[in-house]
């Protein structure tokens, strides 16, 4: 697996509001059972944690808080997609779930595009897509207990962020994505690297999210075949949709 360092500089950690860098820096400083850590003694709950750092994001009013789920969770699904094409590369829902999750986001900021129809669209959408999650996983290359259940909890990320949304189940269907990714096998299986992971989480994706920004980078997995290519197009794609959601907010205050 590809390791992630925090080494270098964050300055979107720095430009946070205090309350949430406050939160950050104390959950940095314990450590969790859930993430396999030889010193935790119990203490301190991951689960806890998570919905903390949730509940902070709350303290900016309803929309810009359900904006931030919804970015939060679309960086995690750019970093679970390789791994659902690894093991079902003629899948019909990850592309599908992304262009979603960026047109959901548009058309909740821009008068232009909030429609009857527009939601009516998104809906049905989401419910072809639900259906096809309803289904049964199809067999699997190297069929085994270890890979079903990475294949399982890797789809329900794709399918919790559909949920995420639907503003009244935002905060739920996150938490479920970041169990499943910090906690489950939707990232990678087994102990070894989880605080790796759970700290880039911590310090780039939560920053990034309470900005509506791309992280500094996306965690790579021994999945990814060309992990500079990958880090490249993702990172450029935020940076896109990032752009777009601020040109939309400018044109929406100006009018």
């Amino acid at each position: 697996m590809v390791q992630y360092s925090s080494n270098k500089k964050l300055p979107l950690l720095n430009k946070i509001p205090e309350p949430l860098k406050s939160l950050i820096n104390k959950i940095r400083e314990e450590r969790y059972t859930a993430l396999y850590e030889s010193e935790a003694d119990g203490t301190a709950s991951l689960d806890n944690a998570l919905n903390d750092i949730l509940d902070v994001f709350q303290t900016s009013g309803k929309t810009l808080c359900h904006f931030r789920y919804v970015w939060l969770s679309l960086i995690l699904v750019l970093v679970v997609e390789p791994i659902v094409e690894s093991y079902q590369a003629q899948n019909n829902f990850t592309k599908s779930t992304l262009e979603l999750l960026e047109r959901g986001i548009y058309s909740q900021i821009d008068s232009d595009l909030s429609s009857k129809k527009l939601h009516f669209d998104l809906q049905q959408e989401i419910d072809n897509l639900e259906a096809i999650f309803s289904q049964p996983i199809e067999p699997i290359k190297n069929k085994g207990i270890a890979n079903l259940q990475i294949i399982s909890e890797s789809r329900k990320v794709f399918r919790n962020a559909l949920r995420v949304l639907d503003r009244e189940q935002a905060k739920e269907a996150t938490l479920e994505i970041l169990k499943d990714c910090l906690e489950g096998y939707a990232i990678f299986p087994g102990s070894s690297g989880r605080r790796d992971l759970f700290d880039w989480w911590l310090l780039e994706v939560v920053p990034a999210s309470w900005y509506l920004l791309s992280p500094r980078t996306l965690y790579v997995g021994e999945w990814v075949e060309n992990p500079e290519e990958f880090q490249v197009e993702g990172i450029k794609k935020l940076q896109e949709i990032s752009s777009q959601v601020r040109s939309i907010f400018t044109k929406n205050s100006s009018t």
